[in-house]
């Protein structure tokens, strides 16, 4: 054990050699290009420290996994009380011991409408269930999802998203898959009176666009697929449990979807974990004779630890009042959004709903950092965004994403231990670097810092030691 401690704290230092050693060399590049390459030895709620004391304010939240915070101790204190009770786990031939427990906290906070759960490890795993559980239910093999739509990166997820880049070289993807406009009845009704549809997908705010479903969609997309035998599967796996103001988005505008997939969140940011809500009524369809049981079966899936953080997670969440703490820390992010693009024209929108949001860009009418703009756009459609990600972290020490390839746009996923003044830090941060845009000091700086820099770093790694001797020893050296 104190081998293992001494392995852990000596890790911290080199974690990032060995990644590019044996794990993501290519996506750890991306990140050092753009200067983004601190090494981070500590985690608390919202922050992240590096090894120099730097602290960030992480709105990343680990891709929307630590909304309840990073090392959450309630988390910890669950998970520590099931590994030394010794429980017996994955026994498959017995009801597991846990599993019961989260499945009745999530059937409380999703309504009567739902009758079970199927758990699975991750949220693309519960878009497999999903469409298999549709298909055998409806016998029919079509599926439609909307434009820009993500629903994980699996084979049969990625036939569901509605973005080309996810879907590069894979062709041909799960057959009779249809992408249809969001927001849009017309040609959701259209598709659906063709009668050969299993299923629609829909995120109620999309995971990668953020642009959220209205009211009245959602509810329709309900009548219409009663009207027309088609199951109405709602991924809640970035927006369920608070995120967005209220425990599921589907419920908060008066839609019954008949299934609902749940995860991200539900790990308490320790342990893969989704689940899969269903209706009794397809529940029941699914397994109707005996011999259905195994009809979907994963590992791992119910495993103790898994479940003692799905249920650590909704206590906390639940003692907190998170849908109300979301909701009001929401209003005071796109409040400050809003008014920022009232000031920036390169703002072209803010979307999104409570601690989801994201800003997009456009090209500015002012003359100098539109000719900047232009410049970037020729290598990339998302270089401007690119740029205000990397001055964020590297300026502000804030994490922000870019939510898609070619998207020119910044989003954010807020854990909801954030404070009011981690969103005003946010707000005047973003504010603070368009100004400096705007001042004369462009976009195309700060991602050309972060290349060259790494293009001087690589120089000096392929320069023999000798040579650099040759030229000055070590003093030669820091120059390069």
């Amino acid at each position: 054990m104190a081998d293992f401690k001494n392995e852990l704290d000596g890790v911290v230092h080199s974690a990032a050699h060995l990644s590019k050693r044996h794990v993501h060399p290519k996506l750890l590049k991306m990140f050092e290009m753009g200067g983004m390459n601190a090494v981070f030895e500590r985690a608390e709620n919202q922050y992240l420290w590096d090894v120099d004391g730097n602290r960030y304010l992480d709105l990343l939240s680990g891709g929307g996994v630590y909304f309840a915070g990073r090392n959450n101790p309630m988390v910890h204190e669950y998970l520590k009380a099931v590994l030394d009770s010794k429980l017996p786990n994955l026994s498959i031939v017995n009801a597991s011991l846990l599993g019961g427990m989260l499945a009745e906290k999530l059937l409380k906070l999703a309504g009567p409408h739902y009758g079970k759960v199927i758990f699975a490890n991750t949220g693309t795993e519960a878009t497999e269930v999903a469409i298999r559980f549709a298909r055998y239910v409806t016998r029919r093999r079509r599926f439609l999802y909307l434009d820009k739509a993500f629903h994980g990166r699996t084979y049969a997820a990625i036939s569901l998203c509605g973005d080309p880049h996810l879907r590069e070289g894979q062709d041909p993807m799960m057959p009779t898959c249809t992408c249809i406009r969001p927001n849009d009845l017309k040609e959701l009704r259209k598709e659906l009176k063709y009668g050969d549809v299993a299923a629609v997908f829909v995120e109620p705010v999309q995971g990668m666009s953020c642009e959220v479903m209205s009211d009245e969609y959602m509810r329709e997309v309900e009548s219409l697929c009663e009207q027309y035998g088609t199951l109405f599967v709602a991924d809640e796996v970035q927006t369920g449990l608070a995120r967005t103001g209220s425990w599921f988005r589907s419920n908060a505008v008066g839609a019954r979807p008949h299934i609902m997939t749940v995860s991200k969140t539900l790990s308490g940011g320790h342990m893969p974990v989704s689940a899969v809500l269903v209706s009794e009524e397809i529940y029941q369809k699914v397994y109707e004779r005996f011999q259905s049981g195994p009809f979907y079966f994963s590992t791992f899936a119910e495993n103790n630890l898994a479940m003692a953080a799905g249920i650590a997670t909704l206590d906390f969440l639940e003692e907190m009042d998170a849908p109300a703490v979301a909701e009001r820390l929401g209003n005071q992010l796109f409040a400050g959004l809003n008014e920022l693009a009232s000031r920036y024209d390169v703002i072209e929108k803010v979307v999104g709903k409570g601690l989801m949001a994201a800003v997009y860009f456009k090209d500015s009418a002012k003359p100098m950092l539109s000719a900047e703009q232009k410049m970037l756009n020729m290598a990339d459609s998302a270089a401007f965004a690119a740029a205000v990600n990397v001055d964020m972290y590297k300026k502000h020490h804030i994490l922000v994403q870019i939510p898609g390839v070619g998207v020119n746009a910044i989003k954010v996923l807020p854990p909801v231990t954030c404070t009011p003044e981690d969103i005003t830090t946010f707000v005047n941060a973003l504010d603070d670097i368009l100004a400096t845009y705007y001042q004369g000091r462009g976009p195309v700086r700060s991602l050309s810092e972060g290349v060259v820099g790494a293009a001087m770093k690589q120089a000096r790694s392929l320069v023999p030691s000798q040579l650099l001797s040759g030229f000055g020893g070590d003093s030669e050296k820091k120059n390069l």
